[in-house]
Order: structure tokens, then sequence, then C-alpha cells
């Protein structure tokens, strides 16, 4: 009786532990480095059920101490509270001094007589009412506290709440190598677009041979007479010669401009285009946007580490935000190198800087790579949002 009350505390704790967890992480604004905004409110929701439940179990514990299921309705005045009704076909003679003469169909209960009613001879056995075969192990439950307690402690005591140096490396060069197939594959796509359009101009712009039917349909006409309807849909399926698609009304309509990058994009007090890595992580590729921004003053705000991609001089680090859909279980580096005329000046490894300077894009080796171009990078204290959503 007295282990399972201990587990039933134990229980209380766990959901006491757990709620209290959330709602601390929400009230000291931990949340805020591991759970996207949209769902801060429900974790502190789910916080504040958790306790509501590990009090409401708290105070119930005396009642469910009673066992409550049926073993029979009677009006026996056993210890056990219950009535046990036997039929037996035999007779009970007891050493307690007098004589039990019990007939052949009779009932009686667990009286504290002050003898002992022996039950193995009638098939069954004493019936335990402190543990009964519906019950968990004690083992079971302590493992399970043991699962669901250990490693939320450890993981709220020792977390920095930030990711590792060596974790942002493997998942920032991950992020960009998915971003240069996915520019390949544009790239290729592109080409192949291009030269199937290439052929089929020029086979539109072939004239017809001699021998086909409409050269000879148009030699065999009288003089004066109308060309057939094979004939003019070839002539009317044949582009004019000296025909540009970079007209008026051509594919310059929709294109990207300055224009619409000044009305998209604010700008500081020098007149620096205010960027985030991600965006200038993302125009890699599209080539309007590339010919619009090549050479434009930016001004961003980011962490700072070691560039170990693309750095054979060894004048470049890499400047990196973390982009999260959901939770920090989900959330990827995405990340840029800068470039400094000489060796990069000192710096605190995974430090938020300002940097000011010019965006440039390289290739190199086959990849695209968006840079900046620096012309000052300075410290400067976290932003209230470290990350992207």
């Amino acid at each position: 009786m007295k282990a399972r009350k201990i587990l039933q505390i134990l229980a209380v704790l766990v959901l006491l532990l757990w709620g209290g967890t959330f709602v601390t992480f929400y009230a000291t604004g931990r949340i805020e480095n591991h759970v996207d905004k949209r769902f801060r409110t429900w974790a502190l929701v789910a916080g504040m059920g958790l306790c509501v439940v590990g009090l409401f179990n708290f105070a119930t514990m005396k009642r469910r101490e009673v066992c409550t299921h049926d073993h029979g309705d009677g009006d026996g005045d056993g210890c056990c509270g219950h009535d046990h009704d036997h039929k037996h076909g035999h007779e009970h003679h007891h050493d307690c001094g007098h004589d039990h003469h019990h007939h052949h169909e009779h009932d009686h209960g667990h009286a504290c007589c002050g003898h002992d009613h022996d039950h193995q001879e009638h098939g069954h056995e004493l019936h335990d009412h402190e543990l009964h075969d519906h019950e968990q192990p004690t083992s079971a439950i302590l493992t399970a506290v043991i699962v669901l307690t250990i490693p939320l402690l450890m993981a709220a005591r020792f977390s920095k709440d930030s990711f590792s140096s060596e974790y942002l490396q493997k998942w920032g060069k991950i992020e960009r190598e998915i971003q240069q197939l996915r520019l390949a594959e544009k790239r290729a796509a592109k080409a192949k677009a291009n030269a199937a359009g290439q052929q089929t101009v020029a086979a539109a712009s072939t004239p017809p041979s001699k021998t086909s039917p409409e050269a000879s349909a148009a030699a065999d006409a009288p003089p004066g007479a109308e060309a057939t309807p094979a004939a003019q849909n070839t002539a009317a399926d044949t582009p004019p010669s000296g025909a540009d698609s970079s007209g008026d009304g051509g594919a310059e309509w929709g294109s990207f401009t300055m224009a619409d990058l000044e009305r998209m994009v604010p700008k500081n007090s020098e007149g620096k285009f205010l960027l985030d890595v991600p965006q200038i992580f993302y125009t890699a590729g599209d080539e309007e946007l590339m010919h619009v921004m090549e050479g434009i003053p930016v001004e961003t705000v980011a962490q700072v580490m070691e560039e170990t991609q693309h750095n054979p001089n060894g004048n470049r680090l890499k400047l990196f935000r973390l982009f999260i859909e959901c939770c920090a279980a989900d959330a990827r580096p995405l990340s840029i190198p800068i470039e400094f005329g000489a060796k990069p000046p000192a710096h605190e490894e995974l430090g938020w800087v300002k940097v000011t300077g010019k965006i440039h894009y390289s290739e190199e080796e086959g990849d695209i790579i968006p840079l900046i171009q620096v012309d000052s990078m300075v410290p400067t204290p976290e932003p209230s949002e470290a990350m992207m959503y």
C-alpha cells in the first residue's frame, strides 16, 4: 500500500515537472529560441493544463486508494469491505472451541471471529486486496518516471538555447549544396528550352524545298493565282526577319527592375538596402534579380563564423541566420560568404555583427555564390528575434 502511494505521488510530480517546465520557458523568454511565435501560446496552455491535471490527481489521491470495482455485492461484514459468497458441498469443523456445522448450501463472510478459514481446499486462494492483477508492475512505473524526467531535467538545465558551431557548419554546407543542385537543374532546364526554341525557329525559317507539295503547287499555279492554304500557313508561321523579343510587348513585360527593388526593400539613413541573409541567399540563380542586385550597397545583421567553403585565399568569413518553420528541431542555417580585401579582422565566433558592403555574384567551380564585399563589420547586440520564420 505504501509503495503504491509513493508511485502515485511520483506520477503527480512528473505531470507538474513537465507543465512547470513549459510555463517557466514561456515566462522567462527561453521559448523564443525554441518555438515559432505562432506556437508559443499553445506551449503555455499545454503547460498549464499539465499542472492542472497533476494537482487534480493529487487532490483525489485518497479517494482512488479505495477499491472501486465489484467483487460481488453482498451484505457481509467482512474486514475487506466486500462479500465473498462461497457455495460448498461439505462441512467445516473449526478448532476455535465451538462447532460450526455448515449445511450443503451456505454463506459465510470473512468475519473476524479469530479462527482461520483456509480456502485452499475450495479451489481458490485468498483475494489480495492490495495488489490486483490489472495493476502495472512497480518496475514499469519507475522506468516510465525515469524516462520522462531525466532527459527533460538535463535538457532544461544544460541547454545553451543555441546550436553548436559544428551543427551550423554541417547544415550550412548541406543547405548550400541543395541550393546549388537546384540552380544546376534550373540552368539545365533553361539550356534545354533554349536549344529546343532555336531548333523550332531554324525549322520555321527554312524555306520549303522545291520538291515539297507546297513548292510544286506554287510552281504549277498560273500567274496571278492565290497561294494554296498550305502555302499560306507556311508563310504565316515564318517569323519576320529581325524579330526581337526585347520590344515593348515582349519579354521585358513584368521584368524585375531597380525601381521594384527600391519600392520593396527599405534603406538605412545612408541609402543602403536593408536585406537579411536568407533574402540574399535565395537571389542566386535568378538572372533578373542578380542583374539588378549586382553591386548594390547593403546592410545586414547576422551571426558570423569561419568560412570553410570557397575560401582559397583565406579572406572570407561567413554570415548566417537560423530559419525555422515550427521549432528549433527543424532549424536551418542559411549562410553567405563575406569577402575582405585582406585577412579578416578578429571576431567572436557565432557573435552578432552588422555588415555593410556591396553584393556580388561569383561563379566558382560551376557554382553561383552570392556574397558581400565588405566595407565595414562591427559587433552589434543580438536582435529580439534571433531566429527567422
